[in-house]
C-alpha cells in the first residue's frame, strides 16, 4: 500500500473489516474545496479526486482516478468540464477532465508552476497565476481554442488567486509584496483598486453572483473567518461566517442568497441572511488500491564496497547521535573499516589513529532519498557532494551501481549510490498541500474521519520537497564555494504562495531534493533551510534526512546515526547545529565509508579532477 494510501485511509470511516480489500466510505473531510453548477451540483476534491454529487447531497462519483493530487475544482458555466489544478513533481499544472467522456487535458506550458484556474463567464478562456515570468506570481489568461497565453498582471511580488465577476467586467485577485496582502479589483476602463489590505494572509475571493460583495478569507492568528468587501461608497469591510473550522478554499454561490462552503469537516451551506449554517450530506466510497509487493522491503543489508582496513578514532567534543534532541560531550567514535564499532567517553587510545576535532560538532551523515543527478555525470561531481555532508543519494539512474564503486574508494571519494530499486515508496509533501497552513490537519489542528486502517501499522512518511525560491537563506546557500563548482541552474522553482506550515502533528518527512531545481548537494541542504522555516526543529530537520531517511529506505540501524554497527558516515561541523541548522552548511570535515577527508581537501580533488576530465 503506498504512502498517499496510507495517509488518505487516515481520513476515512471504516465500514467493514479493515484491509486492502475493504470499503470505505467517507462522510467527512480535511482541507477539502467545493463549487457549485449552474444546476446546483457540487464538484468537491477529496483524496486526490474529484468527485460530483447531487445539489442537495448524497452519494458523491469520483470523477478522477485515485491518487492524481487533483485540487479546486471550477466548473465551467455549462456545466459539462471541470477545471482544476494537479501536483506532479512538486509542479502545480492546469487541467481540464470533459465530463461526457473522461477525457482529461493540460493547458500551458508544463515547465512552470500554474495554478488558481478560474472560468471567464463566456467559457472561451480561463484566468490562472503562474511564475513563467520569474518576476513572481503573475496572472495570465488562457485561449482555449489556441492554446495562447498572455500575461495581464506585473506587479512586484505575487498576484494569485483570480476570481472573475458573473458579468466578465471585473477581476478580483490576492496580491502580496514585502509582508503585506491586498485584495484587488481590476473593472473593465477604470483604474485598479485595493480593497482591502492587510498584514496577515488573506486568500479565497469569490464574487456573490449580483457583483455587490466579495467574499475572502482572513488568516489570524486566533484562526480563519470569512469576510466580505460590500462594493458600496465608501467600501464596507464585515465579517461574514466566524467560529468554524473553516478550510482554505472559496466561498461557491448557488445565487444571490445562498453560500456553500467548506468546514468542520463538512460541505456547509447558509443563507446570506442566517447566523447559522448546515451540512450537505455526502457518502464517497472508496476501495483502497490492489495490495502490492512493498518496494522497500523491512529491513535491507548495505553491500560493502572498498571499506578499508585498520582502525580510526573521531574524537568530538560535541556528538549529536541522530536520535535525541540534544548533544553527547567529549566521545571517542570508534571506527573499524567502513562501520562505527563503539561510542565511548573519551580516553587513551594508545597505537590509534586519532583525528581530534576539538570543539567540532559530529553529525551522522546527510542521506538524500530522491536526489537528481545531472544527466552527464563526472566523477568530480562525487567530491563536491561528500564535501557538503551527503554520503548517501538515492537515485533511479541505470548506473548508480558504477557510481557507487566510484565514488566509495580514496581516490575519487563521493556519496554512496543506491540506485532505482532504493527509490522509497513515499507521497512528496507538496502534493498535499492543499493551500492551508497546516498539514495533515485542518487550520484548526483537527484530523477528521482520523481513523487509521494501514495493513502494517507504519506511520506514513512523506518526502520533503520543499525548497523553493523565496526559502530563506537560499542566496547565502548559492554564494558557497561549491555552488561555483557545480554549475547549472543555481535558482529554485516556486511551489508555493504561502508556506506550508509543519509542527509536531505532521507525519515523519523523509528529505529529498529533486524537485526544488537546484544542484545536488545544494539542494539537499535548501531542503534543511524550507523545513526549518516550515516550523521544524532543528533535530527534527536533520533526522529527516538521518534516521527518518534510514527508515524509509529499510536501514534503519545502519544509517542517520551514530552508534555501534552503523556504517561510517559522519559530518563534522563548526557551530551549533541545534540549535541552528543552516550551520550544516560549516563543514570541516567528513567520514564516508571509515575514511576521514577534510572538507578543503574534498574540493580541491574536485577540481584536480575535473581539470583530469
Amino acid at each position: 500500500m503506498s504512502a498517499l494510501s496510507r495517509i488518505s485511509i487516515a481520513l476515512l470511516l471504516v465500514i467493514g473489516a479493515a484491509g486492502s480489500h475493504a470499503q470505505i466510505t467517507l462522510t467527512r473531510g480535511t482541507n477539502f474545496s467545493v463549487d457549485v453548477a449552474a444546476d446546483g451540483r457540487l464538484a468537491m476534491d477529496l483524496l486526490g479526486r474529484l468527485w460530483v454529487l447531487p445539489a442537495k447531497g448524497g452519494d458523491a462519483a469520483a470523477v478522477t482516478s485515485q491518487g492524481a493530487a487533483a485540487e479546486r475544482p471550477r466548473w465551467s458555466p455549462d456545466g459539462s468540464i471541470l477545471l482544476f489544478q494537479r501536483r506532479e513533481d512538486g509542479q502545480a499544472q492546469i487541467w481540464l477532465h470533459d465530463l461526457a467522456d473522461g477525457t482529461e487535458v493540460r493547458l500551458g506550458d508544463e515547465r512552470f508552476f500554474s495554478q488558481h484556474p478560474d472560468w471567464h463567464p463566456d467559457a472561451d478562456r480561463i484566468v490562472f497565476s503562474s511564475d513563467r515570468r520569474d518576476s513572481g506570481f503573475d496572472l495570465w489568461e488562457l485561449d482555449l481554442a489556441t492554446r495562447l497565453a498572455w500575461r495581464i498582471s506585473a506587479l512586484p511580488g505575487d498576484e494569485t488567486e483570480p476570481a472573475w465577476s458573473a458579468d466578465g467586467r471585473s477581476l478580483a485577485y490576492i496580491h502580496f509584496q514585502d509582508g503585506t496582502w491586498s485584495l484587488r479589483l481590476r473593472r473593465h476602463g477604470q483604474p485598479e483598486q485595493i480593497l482591502h489590505r492587510s498584514e496577515t494572509r488573506l486568500s479565497s475571493p469569490s464574487w456573490r453572483p449580483d457583483g455587490s460583495l466579495i467574499t475572502f478569507t482572513r488568516h489570524a492568528e486566533d484562526g480563519l473567518s470569512i469576510d466580505m468587501v460590500i462594493l458600496s461608497d465608501p467600501l464596507l469591510v464585515r465579517p461574514l461566517i466566524t467560529g468554524e473550522d473553516l478550510f482554505v478554499a472559496p466561498v461557491a454561490w448557488r445565487d444571490r442568497l445562498q453560500m456553500v462552503y467548506t468546514a468542520n469537516g463538512a460541505i456547509r451551506t447558509r443563507h446570506f441572511n442566517s447566523w447559522t449554517s448546515r451540512n450537505v450530506r455526502f457518502r464517497a466510497t472508496v476501495v483502497p488500491e490492489e495490495p502490492r509487493e512493498r518496494s522497500v522491503p523491512e529491513r535491507r543489508e548495505l553491500p560493502a564496497v572498498d571499506e578499508p582496513s585498520g582502525r580510526l578514532v573521531i574524537r568530538a567534543a560535541r556528538l549529536f547521535d541522530g536520535v535525541s534532541d540534544t548533544y553527547r560531550g567529549d566521545v571517542d567514535i570508534l571506527i573499524a573499516g567502513g562501520r562505527i564499532e563503539a561510542v565511548e567517553e573519551q580516553g587513551d587510545r594508545s597505537g590509534m589513529i586519532i583525528v581530534d576535532m576539538a570543539d567540532l560538532t559530529v553529525l551522522p551523515g546527510f542521506v538524500d532519498s530522491h536526489a537528481g543527478l545531472p544527466e552527464d555525470v563526472e566523477g568530480s561531481l562525487g567530491p563536491l557532494l561528500l564535501s557538503l555532508g551527503v554520503t548517501t543519494i538515492v537515485t533511479d539512474r541505470a548506473d548508480a551501481g558504477t557510481l557507487d564503486a566510484l565514488w566509495s574508494g580514496k581516490e575519487i571519494p563521493g556519496p554512496r549510490v543506491l540506485g532505482s530499486d532504493w527509490v522509497p515508496d513515499l507521497q512528496p509533501l507538496p502534493s498535499i498541500v492543499l493551500g492551508t497552513d497546516s498539514l495533515p490537519v485542518s487550520p484548526a489542528g483537527i484530523r477528521y474521519e482520523n481513523v487509521q486502517v494501514s495493513g502494517d501499522g507504519e506511520p506514513a512518511m512523506l518526502l520533503s520537497e520543499l525548497a523553493d525560491a523565496r526559502t530563506p537563506g537560499l542566496r547565502k546557500l548559492l554564494d558557497v564555494r561549491q555552488a561555483s563548482l557545480l554549475g547549472g541552474k543555481l535558482s529554485a522553482m516556486r511551489h508555493f504562495v504561502a508556506k506550508p506550515r509543519l509542527d509536531a502533528r505532521a507525519p515523519p518527512i523523509v528529505a529529498g531534493s529533486h524537485a526544488n531545481g537546484l544542484p545536488p548537494g545544494l539542494a539537499l541542504h535548501a531542503e534543511f533551510l524550507a523545513l526549518a522555516d516550515a516550523g521544524l526543529s532543528a533535530p527534527q530537520v536533520l533526522r529527516t534526512a538521518g534516521v527518518n531517511a534510514a527508515t524509509a529506505l529499510g536501514l534503519g540501524l545502519r544509517l542517520g546515526r551514530v552508534a555501534t554497527g552503523a556504517s561510517a558516515d559522519l559530518v563534522i561541523v563548526d557551530g551549533d547545529p541545534l540549535v541552528d541548522v543552516g550551520a550544516t552548511l560549516n563543514i570541516v570535515g567528513i567520514v564516508r565509508n571509515g575514511r576521514f577527508y577534510s572538507a578543503i581537501g574534498l574540493l580541491d580533488k574536485a577540481e584536480q579532477a575535473a581539470t583530469v576530465e
